[in-house]
């Protein structure tokens, strides 16, 4: 049985089982529609993973990813486990074979390793579109970005404005940013990390704040090139495919040229949300 899902215009089908129980987060991506899919992707639960075929292009820890004929294959792992759980194989540029090990079928409704099956970075990518680990939240009409390295604090921040100004997170660890009639949005990604945030909404960006922990608050905008490097620190890169690195490059761009990008080193009280208002205070308006 195949069911039809939608990230931003990226319209897919998953052929599965119907026993398997996906994640929460992944099902606000259902849609019900007659348009032809883009990709069909087909999961299939195995007690040995296929053999893989053609040049090791990128080894590490929880990833392997091998090349064949412009094709893409890819093994991943759990960090610290040398058996792999999964593994995602191209048949052609529009059908993709996916596999589960049996062992691990209890962990497909956990986000990170259900979404990691389906290279979905990649498909976003020729969209023209790039997953940014941030928390994302809604401030008056549009977003501001709380980014950043994991433990830096943005579930932190963005509970200080949920407290004080009544602002509302969107998703508590990933977004995907895409521009849409000349302005970059923030858009739904189904990926929410520890926060369990999770919605399928769209907003313009107004800002990416960098946190950085402090005992007292101050921050200041990035130059450009200190912007786009922020950035690319954060954003999800297959830097085995220089055209993907490229082109990772050439949106970062033009997303720093539009939008704002600040570091800001805060601590955690009140005060915290009172300085960086009014450090956002001309961009929020």
């Amino acid at each position: 049985m195949m069911k039809n899902y939608q990230i931003a215009d990226f319209i897919f089908g998953i052929h599965m089982e119907e026993s398997l129980e996906i994640p929460e987060n992944f099902k606000k991506f259902v849609i019900d529609t007659d348009e032809e899919v883009q990709v069909e992707y087909f999961l299939e639960v195995v007690d040995k993973l296929p053999e893989l075929d053609g040049e090791c292009v990128s080894q590490r820890i929880d990833l392997k990813v091998y090349k064949k004929d412009d094709l893409e294959y890819r093994r991943m792992n759990f960090m610290g486990m040398e058996e792999s759980y999964g593994q995602y194989e191209e048949i052609s540029q529009n059908q993709v074979k996916l596999y589960l090990k049996r062992e691990f079928v209890h962990m497909i409704n956990v986000d990170t390793v259900f979404v990691s099956l389906f290279a979905m970075e990649k498909r976003m990518l020729a969209k023209d579109a790039m997953v940014l680990h941030c928390s994302v939240l809604k401030v008056k009409s549009g977003v501001i970005l709380f980014s950043g390295p994991s433990g830096i604090g943005k579930s932190t921040q963005a509970g200080l404005w949920t407290k004080y100004r009544k602002a509302r997170v969107i998703n508590g660890d990933r977004t995907l940013l895409k521009k849409e009639n000349g302005r970059w949005m923030s858009l739904g990604w189904p990926i929410c990390g520890s926060s369990e945030i999770c919605y399928n909404e769209a907003y313009p960006v107004k800002a990416v704040i960098f946190l950085g922990q402090a005992e007292e608050n101050d921050g200041r905008r990035l130059r450009y090139f200190d912007a786009i490097k922020a950035m690319i620190s954060q954003i999800t890169v297959n830097g085995w495919n220089p055209q993907f690195v490229e082109k990772i490059w050439n949106l970062t761009e033009d997303f720093a040229a539009q939008i704002p990008v600040f570091e800001y080193g805060c601590n955690m009280e009140e005060a915290a949300v009172d300085t960086l208002e009014n450090l956002l205070l001309d961009i929020l308006e």
